[in-house]
């Protein structure tokens, strides 16, 4: 099976990824591993070992080194462990949510013990298209949640 080994700069708390210099091998499965975290044996090559991240086309999914390589004689032994954050980058960015905590774009009516807000009302003026009557009653007029 080939495998594109790349080296990757970004944290793996993201969900980009800086990916550079890639190198494409071919590689064997090892037995007893699964496809979270597979293991694969690829030539000697000391330009290899210096790798931190791999996409492997046939599961169509990137892994980072769960730890370095192994060296056995003429072999290296990857120990990979598939990258959720960068696999399903579509399907979070696509989605939509409440994020609890955001370093810019915070919201100060969600609970957040490190942003602190301080509570208080939002009061909008408008002229209304008609006239109130005192004289038939009083109106109070509220909108909560909106204009």
């Amino acid at each position: 099976m080939q495998i594109t080994l790349y080296t990757q700069t970004k944290p793996y708390n993201t969900i980009t990824r800086n990916m550079t210099a890639p190198i494409t091998i071919n590689g064997v499965l090892r037995d007893d591993c699964d496809l979270l975290n597979p293991e694969i044996e690829i030539e000697y090559n000391a330009t290899n070992i210096n790798k931190n991240y791999a996409y492997i086309p046939d599961f169509g999914r990137y892994y980072y080194f769960r730890k370095p390589p192994t060296i056995d004689g003429k072999k290296i032994i990857l120990h990979l462990h598939g990258d959720s954050l960068y696999n399903y980058r579509n399907v979070i960015y696509n989605s939509y949510c409440v994020a609890e905590r955001s370093s810019s774009n915070y919201d100060l009516m969600l609970p957040d013990s490190v942003v602190m807000g301080e509570q208080g009302y939002t009061i909008f003026n408008r002229v209304l298209p008609y006239k109130f009557h005192p004289e038939q009653g009083e109106y109070i007029l509220t909108i909560a949640g909106g204009i």
